[in-house]
C-alpha cells in the first residue's frame, strides 16, 4: 500500500512526501527502489526502513511552486500519467490525466516501478478556497482519494481560488500623499516663522 501526500502552502510552494510499505522480498524491494536510482534521486531524499516482512520507505522533496512541482517531480510519474495545471484569472485547476499506475488483477500498468502497489491514498492538503473537488473524504483542508485496482481510470480533479498577495497600493498612495501633505505644510509653517523673524 502506499500514501501520496502533497501540502500546497500559502505562498503556493508544493511539500510532497511518498509513504510505501511493500513485502519484504528481494525482487519487490529492487524494482521498487528503481524509482530512485533511475531518477538520479538523492539518497537525502528518502529512507529506507527494513522488517522481516515489511519494507518502509518514506521520500521527501519541496518545490518553489506548483509548475516547479510539475515539471520537476520525479516520484509522481511513477503514479499518475499525467498531472494537468491551468492558471486561470482567479482560479488553478488541477487533475489527473489518464490510468492510474498501480497493479491490476493480472500485470502492472503503464510499467511503473512500483510493483507490488495494489491500493495507493492521495491526499491533498490545500489551505485555500476549493471550489470544485472530487475527493472521497475530506477532512478540514485535507482532500483524499483512495484507489485500488478495480478503479485505476479514477480522476483527480480540484479547482481552487489562491488568495494572492497583490501589491498594495491604495494604502502605499495614502500613505505617500500624507506625508507629502506633512512636508508641505512643515515646509510652510517654516517659511512663516522665518519671515516673522526677519520684522
Amino acid at each position: 500500500s502506499g500514501n501520496y501526500n502533497l501540502k500546497i502552502n500559502a505562498d503556493l510552494s508544493v511539500d510532497e512526501n511518498l509513504e510505501l510499505s511493500i513485502d519484504n522480498d528481494e525482487d519487490t524491494y529492487d524494482k521498487t527502489l528503481k524509482i530512485f536510482e533511475d531518477n538520479n534521486i538523492k539518497k537525502d531524499n528518502y529512507d529506507v526502513n527494513i522488517s522481516s516482512d515489511k519494507v518502509i520507505i518514506t521520500y521527501k522533496n519541496n518545490y518553489s511552486s506548483i509548475e516547479d512541482y510539475i515539471l520537476n517531480s520525479k516520484v509522481y510519474p511513477q503514479i499518475f500519467n499525467k498531472i494537468e495545471y491551468n492558471k486561470k484569472r482567479d482560479y488553478i485547476d488541477l487533475y489527473t490525466n489518464g490510468n492510474i499506475k498501480i497493479k491490476d488483477n493480472n500485470s502492472i500498468i503503464n510499467g511503473t516501478n512500483l510493483t507490488d502497489l495494489d491500493v495507493i491514498q492521495v491526499n491533498i492538503e490545500n489551505p485555500f478556497e476549493v471550489n470544485y473537488s472530487n475527493e472521497d473524504i475530506v477532512n478540514d483542508n485535507i482532500y483524499t482519494w483512495s484507489i485500488t485496482k478495480e478503479d485505476l481510470n479514477k480522476t483527480i480533479k480540484m479547482q481552487f481560488k489562491p488568495t494572492f498577495n497583490r501589491f498594495p497600493i491604495r494604502p502605499v498612495v495614502v500613505g505617500s500623499l500624507i506625508i507629502i501633505i506633512s512636508i508641505f505644510l512643515v515646509y510652510n509653517l517654516f517659511k512663516r516663522y522665518k519671515s516673522t523673524q526677519r520684522i
